[in-house]
């Protein structure tokens, strides 16, 4: 598999758990309180909540905060587009080495993996760390 594709199967398989995470068209979350108790939770609304995490770790509040800035769909979405993009830019480079080193092979080689157009190591790194793959 070539990074371009690693990178479009973690973008698509991200956009799925996204999606399967959001309830009722609601992809931003937030801090809110139980009704009852008032106990700090993630909600992605808390007039009317379908979706609530409570967390119990020694540090909550910091899990809260983390849950609604990177835990809620609207971010994943905004993260596989960006893997998407770096795809894309894979792939121009390959189109490009082609055209410029279509006689030099040790060239193209060089330029698609230390060179301008190698692949994000970022996107490849977080692409892979949603998929668990580690090539």
């Amino acid at each position: 598999m070539n990074p371009a594709d690693e990178l479009r199967d973690a973008a698509e398989h991200l956009r799925t758990l996204a999606a399967a995470a959001m309830h009722d068209d609601r992809p931003q979350w937030q801090i809110g309180h139980t009704l009852s108790s008032k106990t700090r939770v993630v909600v992605d609304n808390q007039e009317r909540p379908s979706l609530l995490i409570e967390t119990w770790a020694p540090r909550r509040e910091q899990v809260d905060d983390y849950l609604v800035a990177f835990g809620s769909p609207v971010v994943a979405f905004a993260v596989a587009d960006w893997i998407d993009q770096a795809a894309r830019h894979y792939d121009a480079g390959v189109q490009a080495a082609d055209d410029v080193f279509r006689d030099d092979p040790a060239g193209r080689d060089a330029f698609l993996t230390t060179g301008p157009g190698a692949p994000s190591e970022h996107a490849l790194a977080v692409a892979r760390a949603i998929t668990g793959g580690s090539k």
